[in-house]
């Protein structure tokens, strides 16, 4: 069985129910509970339940991530920067590297859970 808990939401899962509902059980004698049945959310992760598997999705979070950093409408491509380009300390304006902060941060989590 595992327990899986972050700030004030919690997830009981496991092989057996008896376990589950036993520990569900001893839990709320402690703590305020409330049991909302069967997971589709857990952080920004998507549950889906088929009749033979659990299926875990992340689209949901993805397309906020392009909405959120103005690229719902890019194409991909296979690099950003020509091959051939030289980068040296005063070889121009300065980008604001705050900007890629937050992009890089999402691409972290997305990549972690």
């Amino acid at each position: 069985m595992s327990i899986l808990l972050y700030i004030d939401d919690m997830v009981i899962t496991g092989p057996d129910l008896d376990a589950i509902n036993t520990t569900k059980s001893q839990l709320s004698k402690a703590f305020k509970m409330k049991d909302l049945g069967d997971l589709h959310y857990f952080l920004v992760i998507k549950v889906i339940h088929t009749p033979d598997d659990i299926l875990l999705s992340q689209c949901h979070y993805v397309l906020n991530m392009l909405y959120k950093f103005g690229m719902m409408d890019c194409r991909p491509i296979s690099t950003s920067l020509d091959r051939n380009l030289k980068l040296c300390l005063d070889s121009g304006a300065a980008y604001k590297e705050t900007r890629f902060r937050p992009i890089v941060r999402s691409l972290i989590y997305l990549t972690i859970t």
